[in-house]
């Protein structure tokens, strides 16, 4: 019974040892994108009403405008998405009784790139009938998000609100 044990113990540590060299291996296995098929950006994030854990909020994938997939957030407010690599995404979040939100997020790469990091987004969903702001603007996307090689990972744009505000304000002005 001892020298069957040892044989499994033997065995088990040298399945773990290949199963870890090829796993590690696997992010070597091509040198540019175009060699592998299937590849995606990871999206996780989490969904919170007020700051709490939204519990059950959805979250509608829409690919070229198209409706994809419908899922719903787990017990502490997190879901994971996987979206295709060099296509335009529009990402809703949405709890009865809260307002709306939705990001835009374009998933080009530069096609030289073959190692990128997730992009986590966190969301936080106001009260209906909260007014931070012009309702105008909720019917926009609350963040855009793209690939910036300086920072090496998807971010959404900072100034995006802040120029639309301003053309806006600029076509209501000369309206006048």
């Amino acid at each position: 019974m001892n020298k069957l044990t040892g044989m499994i113990t033997a065995g088990l540590l040298l399945f773990s040892l290949c199963t870890v060299k090829s796993t590690y291996a696997q992010g070597n296995l091509v040198d540019k994108r175009e060699q592998a098929t299937g590849w995606y950006v990871p999206v996780t994030g989490q969904v919170t009403l007020q700051g709490e854990k939204a519990e059950g909020a959805e979250i509608t994938l829409y690919k070229e405008n198209e409706e994809i997939i419908v899922v719903q957030t787990n017990p502490k407010g997190k879901y994971a998405l996987e979206l295709d690599l060099d296509a335009a995404y529009s990402i809703q979040f949405k709890q009865a009784g809260f307002q709306t939100k939705m990001i835009y997020m374009d998933t080009s790469l530069p096609k030289d790139l073959v190692k990128y990091p997730a992009y986590v987004c966190k969301v936080d969903l106001l009260p209906e009938g909260t007014q931070q702001a012009d309702p105008f603007f909720t019917d926009f996307p609350s963040a855009i998000v793209r690939y910036d090689p300086e920072m090496g990972g998807f971010y959404h744009s900072a100034a995006y609100l802040a120029h639309i505000q301003a053309k806006f304000n600029n076509y209501a002005s000369a309206g006048n």
